[in-house]
């Protein structure tokens, strides 16, 4: 057991992709034999399995005799620094963003922290960009290989027989590009071709329900002046991961034509199960998103605002997160993005081909990996002076 302690600080209650990392990093990191215990924040509402190794990390109390670490998983500008610092030797955020820049109130915190943890070469440069001095570190993400798998059992969903099926998974938010999505899949694929597109996704708060989700792409259908077309899938309840893997070998081919992302977690999944991935080329997925094992999309890199003003805009923006001056993001080629599907649909062996190359290719994504990495960068920045 190492002659320090780690705090780990997030989400790690949470539901989704940021909290299963969150999680994912605390084990990993504790796997690597440092001395970890885990505080959550009020916010998520997964329990964690009684027994479970990540219980036993919330039971740890703080070690006596040992420097004590802070590793902070919230958005910087949340933090009490001046409280923490009476309390730790060391102060370390992980982050994530899904920009060019990052939101201006995480300055001045985020330089005041003696590191930062990013998972993905794209969130290292954008942080340098918005001026960020303190040590920038790429920690990647990880998959669960072993859960994720071509072999795993797919998801009975009612119309997918006999039918190529594009899943896809994401929360339903305006970086996400539904509309996108939608307008590709409706204006490329008719009623009487043997194709359907499954979305798991969830909305924000409890207004944004099946229903509302429902209404919103029913009512955008509509303005489209679309009829009949192929089918649309919705799943929109809470889904447990053992099920979530039967969503992705149900696909064909998974397709998000996100805006930004700074990791792309389902991307990860899809691709170590075997499936191979429609994309757009830019964001925190290219770390491992590549034309041997993917499709990608072409896009152009655009203010935030642009997109939420358009009439096709369909879902929550979080405008006051991502509209800010000189922020950018990918918009993707609704062009570029139906060539990419219907290559998909009309060539299966390269889409097996590519899926084959895509669970190769992420099997060194492993979340001991990422603690190892996580490990070294901790007692780097030990050795290194404390910042004031």
């Amino acid at each position: 057991m190492t002659s320090y302690q780690v705090t780990w600080k997030g989400p790690v209650t949470r539901h989704g992709g940021i909290g299963r990392a969150s999680r994912e990093y605390a084990l990993a990191l504790s796997r690597q034999g440092v001395d970890v215990r885990v505080e959550a924040g009020r916010a998520g509402k997964k329990k964690p399995a009684a027994g479970s190794a990540l219980v036993r990390l919330f039971r740890k109390p703080h070690a006596a005799g040992k420097r004590k670490i802070l590793i902070y998983h919230y958005l910087p500008h949340t933090i009490r620094l001046r409280k923490e610092r009476r309390k730790y030797d060391r102060i370390i955020l992980n982050t994530v963003w899904e920009t060019t820049r990052v939101p201006r109130n995480w300055f001045p915190n985020i330089n005041r922290f003696d590191a930062v943890f990013v998972p993905s070469r794209h969130n290292k440069a954008a942080l340098l960009r918005s001026g960020v001095k303190v040590p920038v570190y790429i920690v990647p993400h990880g998959v669960n290989a072993k859960q994720f798998r071509p072999q795993n059992k797919k998801l009975a969903v009612r119309g997918t027989a006999g039918r190529f099926v594009f899943v896809s998974v994401f929360g339903f938010q305006h970086r996400k590009n539904p509309e996108g999505l939608l307008r590709a899949y409706w204006q490329e694929f008719g009623p009487s071709e043997k194709v359907a597109l499954v979305i798991k996704t969830n909305g924000y708060g409890s207004r944004e329900n099946e229903r509302w989700i429902r209404n919103k792409i029913n009512g955008y259908k509509k303005r489209l002046g679309f009829r009949k077309t192929a089918p649309v899938i919705l799943i929109s309840s809470r889904m447990p991961e053992h099920r979530l893997k039967g969503v992705y070998t149900l696909g064909s081919a998974f397709v998000l034509p996100t805006r930004g992302e700074g990791v792309g977690l389902p991307f990860l999944e899809s691709l170590a199960s075997g499936v191979p991935v429609i994309a757009t080329g830019w964001g925190g997925h290219m770390d491992f998103v590549k034309r041997r094992n993917s499709f990608l999309v072409k896009y152009r890199l655009q203010n935030p605002s642009v997109s939420m003003r358009s009439k096709h805009s369909i879902s929550r923006h979080f405008r006051y997160l991502f509209a800010q001056k000189g922020q950018r993001w990918a918009e993707p080629d609704i062009g570029s993005l139906k060539r990419k599907m219907r290559a998909a649909f009309r060539n299966r062996v390269v889409c097996r081909k590519k899926g084959r190359q895509g669970r190769r290719d992420v099997l060194k994504f492993t979340w001991n990996r990422a603690g190892a990495g996580m490990k070294r960068v901790v007692e780097r920045t030990i050795r290194k002076k404390r910042r004031r």
